[in-house]
């Protein structure tokens, strides 16, 4: 089988499970992680088929969107070796890849592979569309945008920013994902600054 015909069976494989889906995880934050995954290993001169592969299927185990991430990864796994005909070894790539994707597990990626989609990722949650998700995932789960009452503003969406977003800029693994977080980074900043001024402006008049 050739490599675009798994990629295309991969891809409804993951609009099959995220299409309908509103907190910011849907099937197009898949799709633009397993394409920066694609540019990032070409230009990282790493498996570029691989990569894209591991990014489309990178949330399928997390736990924010499945009640069983052990299954969802057994079912992946049945599914590139019996559909997609893809070899062990390259499956259990695929898989500790993603595993170490999650910022809140803390991990560091074991393999070139873990390290580019683990970027590609976190460059997806910053900048325009990092904003964008944040605030989606932040109504889904009730957050409320930001509060000058210091518990409610503790979980906010706006206090999400300090506590993960902001740092990511720092801990990518690649020379191309790093350049390409300085302007998104940059964004995320002067977009925090206006919300503040914007926020705070009925109390300075």
């Amino acid at each position: 089988m050739k490599n675009n015909q798994i990629l295309a069976l991969i891809e409804n494989y993951i609009y099959q499970r995220f299409n309908t889906d509103t907190t910011g995880h849907d099937y197009y934050h898949m799709r633009r992680v397993a394409k920066m995954a694609n540019y990032l290993a070409i230009q990282e001169q790493i498996d570029p088929f691989l990569c894209e592969i591991a990014g489309w299927v990178h949330d399928i185990g997390d736990d924010k969107l499945t009640t069983n991430p052990k299954l969802a990864i057994a079912d992946l796994s049945d599914f590139l070796s019996t559909k997609c005909l893809i070899h062990k070894e390259q499956i259990k790539l695929i898989v500790e890849a993603i595993d170490t994707v999650s910022f809140r597990k803390g991990k560091s990626p074991t393999t070139d592979i873990g390290a580019v989609v683990q970027d590609a990722d976190r460059l997806d949650a910053i900048g325009a569309i990092g904003i964008a998700r944040a605030f989606a995932y932040g109504g889904s789960e009730n957050q409320p945008l930001f509060s000058e009452d210091k518990q409610l503003q503790q979980i906010s969406t706006i206090q999400h920013f300090s506590d993960k977003l902001l740092h990511l800029k720092d801990r990518l693994n690649t020379a191309t994902g790093k350049k390409i977080a300085i302007d998104r980074h940059l964004y995320m900043e002067q977009f925090l600054e206006t919300f503040k001024c914007e926020w705070y402006f009925n109390s300075r008049h």
